[in-house]
């Protein structure tokens, strides 16, 4: 058995590998929060361009209807007010279920129409940002619980009387 003072002779790591590992360490911190902006971000664009797009009747032209949330959507047809037809792609909520050649109402900017949005589905932004939070509780949370359970630990250990 070795004691508890006996020195391991361990093989130093090399800096090009502590700093790789604080790097990836850095990056996984950061891309919760990061998707959680930039789908933030696209939420804001989203909704302004509903307050103040032009609108066109839409018309569902396809419905994928899969399992895998992040590719479940519809392919939306409209019409601009220059008389060009544009088509969009737009993500679909497991709780909707829209129906082939129904219409919706289509938010667009007049300048540029394939930057789109349907009234009343969610858009890519709400994938995102919901995606962040999710990475975000991940990589935070389980070393938060950990640091946790090891302070509350600690501090049994410190109280235990001496007899």
């Amino acid at each position: 058995m070795t004691s508890p003072n006996a020195t391991v002779n361990r093989k130093p790591k090399s800096v090009w590998r502590v700093l790789a590992n604080i790097a990836i360490a850095v990056v996984l911190f950061a891309l919760g929060p990061l998707m959680i902006g930039i789908g933030t971000h696209l939420s804001n664009a989203d909704a302004e361009l509903v307050r103040t797009g032009a609108r066109a009747t839409g018309t569902i032209v396809d419905f994928n209807d899969v399992q895998q949330a992040s590719k479940r959507d519809i392919d939306v047809e409209f019409q601009s007010a220059d008389g060009r037809f544009h088509s969009i792609e737009v993500p679909v909520d497991h709780e909707q279920h829209p129906v082939v050649g129904a219409e919706v109402t289509v938010a667009y900017r007049e300048s540029d129409p394939e930057g789109a949005t349907v009234l009343g589905f969610e858009g890519d932004g709400d994938f995102l940002t919901g995606a962040g939070g999710i990475v975000t509780f991940i990589v935070w949370g389980i070393p938060i619980i950990f640091a946790v359970k090891k302070l509350v630990r600690g501090t049994k250990r410190r109280k235990k009387p001496t007899g």
